[in-house]
């Protein structure tokens, strides 16, 4: 199965809020916008998504995590924190959109919660792996 980077955003923006109803604010509400954007940013870079969906799958690092420390920078000027601290909802939304990308679009089938140890910057102790992909597949731009 062939994935364009493309139509995983186009996926993600319209059908997040049915999938994920109770974090519908974190796509629409204006102070959580800028860090869905950098979740769209994120799955329409086919190299970084490559390395992301890598990453979760060999090393059962999760999408998160990955996600958190290639845009730390960007986060902590999003946040104005040196540790990027992310309010509660927030992390909970940055995660449900990884759920959505992997389990929903990319059909992983399983998942497992891992610690991630970001206990320094972000502040989040667990995250999601995704495991067993319905079906091979590349992504493409």
């Amino acid at each position: 199965m062939i994935f364009s980077v493309q139509a995983i955003a186009c996926q993600a923006e319209a059908r997040f809020s049915d999938h994920y109803h109770h974090f519908r604010g974190f796509r629409e509400a204006p102070d959580c916008r800028p860090y869905w954007d950098k979740c769209i940013e994120a799955v329409r870079d086919r190299e970084l998504l490559s390395h992301i969906v890598f990453c979760n799958d060999l090393f059962h690092i999760p999408p998160v995590k990955s996600f958190l420390l290639y845009y730390e920078r960007d986060l902590i000027s999003m946040t104005g924190r040196d540790d990027a601290a992310l309010e509660p909802f927030v992390k909970k939304g940055i995660g449900a959109f990884w759920g959505m990308v992997f389990k929903v679009i990319l059909g992983y089938r399983d998942q497992e919660s891992v610690s991630v140890s970001l206990n320094q910057k972000f502040f989040v102790r667990t995250a999601t792996c995704f495991l067993n992909p319905a079906q091979p597949f590349t992504l493409e731009e």
